[in-house]
């Protein structure tokens, strides 16, 4: 099979948080195309857990979801930024808490139909008071919830965003092993 060919790129959009860049491209079959790509820098989300089992997530505004979002603390890395520089500088924007213990977990592409932003899943344990000050335009409140409940109202679908979605999943197992109780929970 014919391998997919990008014959060029044109940046159309320069935006505050992103570009959209117009990449042609030849598809297997020989036809060339347009798509339109968001060129975004790729990010970080943590999963921040307590001694005891309190996972630690912000509610924030969200403009694509018109009202409030229940996440996971994240954010874009800034140039230059390794990822696990990144998440620790996020870890203590958002929840004020830094990590001594930060557990890669993988990664994954938000929506990688038109975009190539690719987010970096760590799982933060062994946490205590760091805080640095929150972006100029993050309006965060700070919420701790059982890990069983968050998993349950995740399996349930009250839990809307992606990436907090996916991070959960990728922690599972580890969380499984570390905290007694909630090894049914990668069984459901």
């Amino acid at each position: 099979m014919k391998s997919h060919e990008i014959l060029s790129r044109k940046k159309v959009l320069e935006a505050h948080a992103f570009d959209v860049v117009q990449v042609g491209f030849r598809l297997p079959d020989g036809r060339e195309r347009a798509y339109d790509l968001v060129d975004h820098a790729n990010a970080v989300t943590l999963l921040p857990v307590t001694a005891d089992g309190e996972a630690l997530l912000v509610t924030q505004y969200r403009i694509g979801a018109e009202g409030l979002m229940l996440e996971l603390p994240a954010g874009v890395m800034d140039p230059g930024e390794q990822p696990l520089e990144s998440a620790r500088r996020e870890l203590r924007e958002e929840t004020g808490m830094d990590s001594r213990e930060l557990v890669e977990l993988g990664g994954f592409f938000m929506v990688a139909g038109y975009s190539n932003e690719y987010m970096h899943a760590y799982l933060a344990l062994d946490l205590s008071e760091a805080p640095l000050e929150q972006d100029e335009d993050e309006f965060l409140e700070l919420e701790r919830m059982p890990l069983a409940e968050l998993y349950r109202r995740a399996f349930a679908g009250e839990l809307t965003d992606g990436k907090t979605m996916v991070t959960l999943m990728l922690a599972l197992p580890e969380l499984s092993r570390r905290f007694p109780g909630l090894e049914e929970l990668g069984r459901m």
